[in-house]
Order: structure tokens, then sequence, then C-alpha cells
């Protein structure tokens, strides 16, 4: 195998127009990119720099039928200012939970995929590639 680094994480949605303002608007993520396909949109969206993505999608992927929710994991430098704009704009995140791998969070998108947010302790956050 030469597999080399997460590309993106598929993510099953209703309406891709609403979650892509949801991901951009609410979460600040990115469009990577947006494009017509045999199937349907190609709507992918990313943290500001990341090298991978979450694609938002609306039809079966290589003839497999997506179901969700499914559990998407961030880092975040600051957890408690980024609940507080998460319910300043009327998401319902959960209190800041303390672990012994980090500070963390959980909240839904639009289609009730489970959201986190981690400010990871040491323990809690992976070693850079090298």
């Amino acid at each position: 195998m030469r597999i080399s680094r997460l590309q993106f994480v598929s993510v099953p949605v209703s309406d891709q127009a609403k979650s892509r303002d949801f991901y951009l608007d609410v979460l600040g993520f990115e469009l990577v990119v947006d494009v017509a396909g045999p199937h349907g949109r190609f709507l992918m969206v990313a943290p500001p720099g990341s090298p991978s993505g979450v694609v938002l999608v609306d039809f079966p992927v290589g003839g497999l039928e997506l179901s969700g929710p499914v559990h998407l994991q961030f880092h975040t430098d600051d957890v408690d200012a980024d609940v507080a704009e998460l319910r300043a704009a009327g998401v319902q995140a959960g209190d800041v939970q303390e672990m012994p791998w980090g500070r963390a969070t959980s909240f839904t998108d639009p289609d009730g995929n489970v959201l986190s947010l981690l400010q990871p302790s040491r323990m809690g956050d992976r070693p850079a590639a090298p």
C-alpha cells in the first residue's frame, strides 16, 4: 500500500447548499471545490490551511449508499471561544468537558452529523508527520 494521507471524508447531507452555508459561515471553513459531476455536485470544504477536506454528499459514492450520522473531530486552539461563537450563531454546543486528552465539546450539523472540537492536551494531540 502506498497510502500517504487522508484526502477527504464524505459526510451525507440532505441539502448541500444548507450544509455548505453551515460549514462556511458558522464553522469558518473554506470552499475547496464545487463542481457538477455525473451523479451530482462534488462539494468539498475544509478548515483554512487543512490538507484534508470534508465532502458534503447527497448521492451514492463509488456505488455505495452513504448513511449517517457520522462523527468528525476538529482541532482547536481555544474551545471556549469556539463554543461562544457557535452559541452566538444559534448552534447548540455542549458544555466543554475536561478529558485526559484535552478539552472538548460536541454539536451537530444541519443533518445531525456529530461534530466535535478538541483543544488537545499533550496526550491528545497527534504528532506531526515528518
